[in-house]
Parts: C-alpha cells; structure tokens; sequence
C-alpha cells in the first residue's frame, strides 16, 4: 500500500467508527506478546464503540460479521499503540476466530470474514490476507458474541512496549 497509518484507516473505517483506547487485560494475561519477530495477540472479545460488550450466541451472519470487525479494531489498537504502528506490521499470519453459537451453527466462515475483511482492507492482501479457524463454540468469556486472537509478523519487534508495561 503508498498510504501511511491515518490515510489506510481513515479509507477503511466506516464513518463513526475509531479504533478503541486499549483496555487492561480482563484477567491475568499480556494483550500481547512479542518472541522475536513474532506478536501474538491475545484474544480480543466483541464490543461496541462505546466499549460495551456485544454478547449472546450469534444467529445473524451480519451482527456476526460486526461483531467480529469490532475484534478487528481491538487488534489495530493494540498495534498501533503498543507494537510500534500498524506500519511496523509486516504479516498478518494467522486469525483464530471463535463465535458464540448453537451446536451445529454452519455460518462461522461468514462471521470470520468481518475480522479478515477489515485486516485485509487496512494492509492491502500482500500483509494482511492470512490463515485462519472459523469455530463455532458453545460459549464465551463474559458471554461474548466473538473472541478473535491473531499471530502478526512484525518489521521491529523494539518498537513494541516492553511486557508488562
């Protein structure tokens, strides 16, 4: 891509949509790691602008999609503050997708894509089309809609902010 950082967002973001401050973790866990070149991140649960979170088993590809997307925004936060800008993303490798659902819920792919989309839209396909799970699971952490964790290759792993800070 020949944009930088604000013009990649401000072209994929819908109007009124920002990407979050970056919350604490909800438990006793890093939002992110960094081994080497590589930045795992750690699941990112659904939640609305405001912060809210989206909850309840998904039965609407569309609210699964948005909701999913929400995940995607968590994860550019994180490296836009944390791991040294989203210009310091070299690959996007892996999306690990879980959707709170019913047994046998078929439609998890089309929830997924509401993450890969958004991925993909911010870094061009060359850095941000990766592998990926879409799998529907019986529940959630706080009974969240959507749960997405990410393993993102990075340019300079010491523009990250060290652990723990």
């Amino acid at each position: 891509l020949n944009m930088d950082e604000p013009e990649r967002l401000a072209t994929a973001l819908k109007p009124g949509e920002a990407l979050p401050a970056v919350a604490p973790p909800g438990g006793h866990y890093l939002p992110y790691s960094v081994c080497g070149n590589v930045c795992y991140l750690s699941g990112y649960i659904s939640r609305s602008a405001a912060g809210e979170l989206l909850v309840g088993k998904v039965y609407n590809v569309q609210l699964g999609a948005a909701a999913a997307r929400t995940c995607a925004l968590g994860h550019l936060a994180i490296l836009r503050d944390r791991c040294g800008g989203l210009d310091n993303v070299k690959a996007f490798h892996k999306a690990s997708i879980f959707v709170n659902a019913e047994s046998g819920y078929p439609d998890s792919p089309e929830v997924a894509n509401g993450y890969t989309d958004l991925i993909a839209e911010v870094f061009g396909a060359d850095i941000g089309m990766h592998s990926r799970s879409a799998i529907a699971v019986a529940g959630l952490p706080f009974d969240a809609s959507v749960e997405i964790e990410a393993v993102v290759e990075l340019w300079d792993p010491s523009l990250a902010v060290p652990r723990g800070q």
